[in-house]
């Protein structure tokens, strides 16, 4: 287990940032890497951003991973729950970042 310090307190965690890939989403992951967790984060459309920024985060010694799923898809989200598990082991934070637009007549 990692140690926890000043540096990194969240060493040891795991972090799921939904429309993670970029914007303030990609902003959030960077900071949670940057703090010591290992980040998934969640894209809809942008996996070439979303590659880009799990790229980023390993370069700093970090550990991120890129799920696509729709936010707006609950099977989706559970999925992308149930993989940033089974891949990083656990989930102790949540960020529910992305934005979905439910189209309705006013």
């Amino acid at each position: 287990m990692a140690r926890i310090t000043q540096e990194r307190p969240l060493a040891g965690k795991v972090a799921l940032v939904t429309g993670g890939s970029r914007g303030i989403g990609a902003a959030i992951a960077r900071r949670l890497a940057g703090e010591g967790a290992s980040v998934a984060v969640t894209y809809s459309k942008g996996a070439d951003a979303a590659a880009s920024l799990v790229k980023e985060i390993e370069r700093g010694d970090g550990k991120a991973i890129a799920i696509q799923a729709d936010a707006a898809d609950a099977e989706a989200v559970r999925n992308a729950v149930e993989r940033t598990v089974r891949t990083l082991g656990r989930l102790d934070v949540l960020v529910n970042n992305a934005g979905t637009i439910i189209p309705a007549t006013v």
